[in-house]
């Protein structure tokens, strides 16, 4: 029997592999309607979302997930919410869920410990509990639905969580999140490569800034291209590996 081995260990993992890989250039003239491409991230005006949700999507929406795949795998959508107050007032019912959860002490996560960081988990239910009105509009914003379809297709499901590093805080470890992220190597070792690509297929992680987010404010690091590494749920522990995403 010959051919690529459906079940690896973790030493097949390569960093030369995986630095071929986020060492590729991501070029605007690939990603026809977009604003540019800075740092490896394909930028997108929201007015180029709009315009093709009332035209025909499903040209853009190729797009996207050919990017999401194949390209760098990060894009960033400017002015995704025309009318910011929208963001605000959620804002301010996040502010208020932290501060009951702060006098319950709760809200510790995986990278440090209760009351470091200010933490909604299942902020989604939580935020449309405490104010209907503001999930509504907040969540009726149609460009989280043309990317999260593009990507997953129809039918797909939100969850949400918030996530506020204060000022010396812990930052977060290099990690590739769902769903094999979260499982052992040893438990990642049982299952075939292509489940570890279907992991990264039945998942989209997306960011909605509420604030300015300069580099000062620790914003999260991403590496552009490294989703398409197969391995990566097996590589993202190995200490060359989070040497090489620290650099």
């Amino acid at each position: 029997m010959t051919g690529a081995s459906a079940f690896v260990r973790q030493s097949a993992v390569a960093l030369s592999d995986f630095a071929a890989l986020c060492g590729q250039s991501a070029k605007a003239a690939d990603y026809p309607g977009c604003a540019g491409v800075q740092s490896n991230v394909v930028i997108y005006h929201a007015d180029t979302l709009h315009k093709a949700l009332r035209d025909d999507p499903l040209p853009l929406m190729n797009q996207l997930h050919h990017l999401l795949r194949h390209g760098p795998g990060v894009l960033v959508v400017r002015q995704a919410y025309g009318d910011l107050q929208v963001v605000d007032r959620h804002s301010r019912v996040f502010e208020a869920i932290l501060a009951r959860q702060a006098q319950a002490a709760t809200g510790a996560d995986h990278f440090a410990k209760a009351g470091s960081n200010g933490r909604i988990w299942n902020s989604l239910q939580k935020a449309a509990l405490y104010s209907p009105e503001s999930f509504i509009e907040y969540y009726a914003n149609p460009l989280i639905g043309l990317i999260a379809e593009a990507w997953l297709g129809p039918h797909f499901q939100i969850t949400a969580q918030v996530n506020v590093v204060h000022p010396g805080g812990q930052a977060q470890q290099p990690h590739r999140d769902y769903h094999l992220g979260f499982q052992s190597v040893d438990e990642v070792q049982r299952y075939p490569l292509p489940l570890h690509v279907l992991s990264q297929y039945l998942t989209l992680q997306g960011a909605i800034a509420h604030t300015d987010m300069p580099l000062e404010t620790g914003p999260t690091l991403l590496l552009p291209f490294s989703q398409q590494y197969d391995l990566g749920y097996l590589a993202w522990r190995d200490e060359a590996f989070i040497d090489y995403f620290n650099q």
